[in-house]
């Protein structure tokens, strides 16, 4: 099997992203890229309920400018003590085919709610099963309509 190289920084599966990598995990919650992660702010301890909603319970010159050149170098070696995680390429898979890497699209909550079941709604479906589960769906649902008006 071929390694992958990361599409941000460049390192080989197995390898740690270089540093700034948009791709990293956080070793705290997983999250991908530290995106949406608040593990810094949780980890550093500096939410505080002084600091009140309009800072996100930040202090207001983190909240404005990030973490200090100190606190980023403390928040690094948190990090490094944890383990940082290796890049593993992990394909995007349908559910339903196992196609990998399909194209994305877009439908409405209300219509992904209606096809797809609850306990796949979190799953990625390619566009050709979406297709599909909605035709199927809504055969069944016409021929359901024909049988309660005979």
């Amino acid at each position: 099997m071929k390694r992958q190289h990361c599409h941000d920084c460049g390192v080989l599966e197995g390898q740690h992203h270089k540093p700034g990598c948009d791709m990293e995990s956080c070793p705290f919650c997983g999250e991908p890229g530290f995106i949406g992660c608040m593990c810094a702010f949780e980890q550093l301890d500096l939410f505080a309920d002084e600091y009140g909603e309009e800072t996100d319970f930040l202090p207001p010159e983190i909240y404005e400018n990030g973490l200090t050149e100190e606190l980023e170098s403390k928040w690094t070696d948190m990090i490094v003590e944890k383990g940082r995680i290796p890049y593993i390429d992990y394909p995007i898979i349908c559910a339903k085919c196992g196609i990998a890497w399909p194209d994305f699209f877009r439908v409405s909550d209300e219509e992904w709610q209606h096809y797809i079941e609850p306990q796949m709604r979190n799953k990625v479906i390619c566009g050709d099963c979406y297709q599909f589960i909605k035709k199927v769906i809504d055969k069944a649902a016409r021929h359901r309509d024909v049988e309660v008006r005979q």
